[in-house]
This record gives structure tokens, C-alpha cells and sequence, in this order.
């Protein structure tokens, strides 16, 4: 496996980073990198399959067992203003600001976006604002270039109106998949029973498809931005 040093991953909410790169967080943790979420919006609020309502306090307790699980730290971007959601309704500028700040501070050589394919319109509105953030404009002249930029996947971008973005890079995530799951577990308030997208079995089956498209076990895969090699 190719490790980096500096790895930031932009995650809509809390638990879009476990499904989409859990694996490669965990893998790139225990390799030694600096493995960094930026999540956006988290706050409590009435899921579908819930019968009570979450509350703020319960997601932070929730993201705290999963960066233990892990091995993460994160910032929340928007924490307890009711933007889960709604992240599309914050102009483009704002977001572009943020991540522009955050590459620039943290300076990763691996960063991690939610797909463009995404039918939640917060997933794109993040997309499109850390793609604007992260372009091609060399170090010298005051802005880090991130050299390497992926995409996540997650099983409920099947369910898109375009087409779905072409996987270009694996990780074999077998010998983190337990800890991938796990962390699912960790959010109690996202993590559902089978046949849902967020169940055990649809992660499972997920990685199980995408680890024989390189004949492992359990893969993830990745829409490749931009690789300088």
C-alpha cells in the first residue's frame, strides 16, 4: 500500500468518511500518516428509521468513538446550526474560502472528496466547492497544491441521474474492513439493518465487488482528480 503523510478527508456529515474511505483512513493511520475530517455539517436532527430525534451532544459522543476506531483527528466546520442538508444553501464562495483555508494550513498530498454523483444536492454542493478549492495553482505563488485529489464512493450513488464516475484507484482495505465496520457500528444514529445503504451487508458487498475488480477480498474504490506522480 502507498502511504502518505498528510491525508485530509472533506466528509458532507458524520459518517460519510467511513463509508466511503474508512478502510483507507484506517490503512493510512497505522502506516503512520496524519489522517485529518473536516466535516461540515453535524447536528441532531430526525432520521428516517429513528423513532426519537438525535440530539448534537449524541453525534460528537458518536464521532468520538469513531476517531478512536480510526485513529483520526477532525474539525466540524458547522456544529449544532441545522445546516445537515442544507450545506447547498451557503454560497459557493463561502465553502471555496473554508477548504482553501484548510489545504493551505494542513497541506495534504492525499485529499478525499465526496462524488459528484452524488443525489444528495449538499454532497455536490461540497463537491464542487473543494474541486474549485483545490485547483492547479503552484506553491510559488502563495497556494498548496494538493498533488494527489480521489473521490469516494458510497452505495447510494447507484441511485444517480448521470453517469457514475469511473473507478481509477483501489486500496485493499481486508485487513481493515473489521475496523471499517465497526466505526458504522459507532454511529448508532446512522447505522442501519439490512437491506439499507447504510448496512453492514451493503458496505460488505460494496467492498467485496470492488475487491474483485483487483482480486482482494474487500476493496474501496476511488475517482481519480489528479495524481502527480
Amino acid at each position: 500500500m502507498r502511504r502518505f503523510d498528510r491525508v485530509l478527508v472533506i466528509s458532507p456529515h458524520a459518517d460519510d468518511e467511513v463509508l466511503g474511505c474508512g478502510g483507507l483512513m484506517a490503512a493510512q493511520a497505522e502506516a503512520g500518516a496524519q489522517v485529518h475530517v473536516l466535516y461540515l455539517a453535524v447536528d441532531g436532527m430526525r432520521h428516517y428509521g429513528l423513532d426519537e430525534a438525535t440530539t448534537y451532544g449524541q453525534r460528537l459522543h458518536e464521532i468520538e468513538t469513531v476517531r478512536e476506531l480510526l485513529g483520526f483527528t477532525y474539525d466540524i466546520a458547522y456544529g449544532d446550526r441545522g445546516l445537515t442538508e442544507r450545506l447547498d444553501t451557503l454560497p459557493r464562495r463561502e465553502l471555496v474560502d473554508l477548504f482553501e483555508q484548510e489545504l493551505n494550513e494542513r497541506r495534504p498530498d492525499l485529499l478525499l472528496l465526496p462524488s459528484f454523483a452524488d443525489y444528495d444536492q449538499d454532497h455536490c454542493a461540497v463537491f464542487h466547492a473543494a474541486f474549485a478549492a483545490a485547483r492547479p495553482i503552484a506553491p510559488q505563488f502563495g497556494k498548496w497544491l494538493v498533488p494527489n485529489v480521489f473521490m469516494y464512493e458510497m452505495s447510494k450513488i447507484q441511485w444517480a441521474s448521470g453517469p457514475i464516475p469511473r473507478s481509477t484507484a483501489y486500496c485493499d482495505i481486508g485487513p481493515h474492513l473489521s475496523r471499517k465496520l465497526a466505526a458504522l457500528r459507532g454511529y448508532r444514529s446512522q447505522h442501519r439493518p439490512s437491506p439499507h445503504i447504510r448496512s453492514e451487508e451493503s458496505v460488505t458487498a460494496l467492498a467485496t465487488l470492488r475487491g474483485a475488480e483487483i482480486g482482494v477480498a474487500h476493496a474501496e474504490a476511488f475517482g481519480v482528480l489528479r495524481e502527480v506522480l
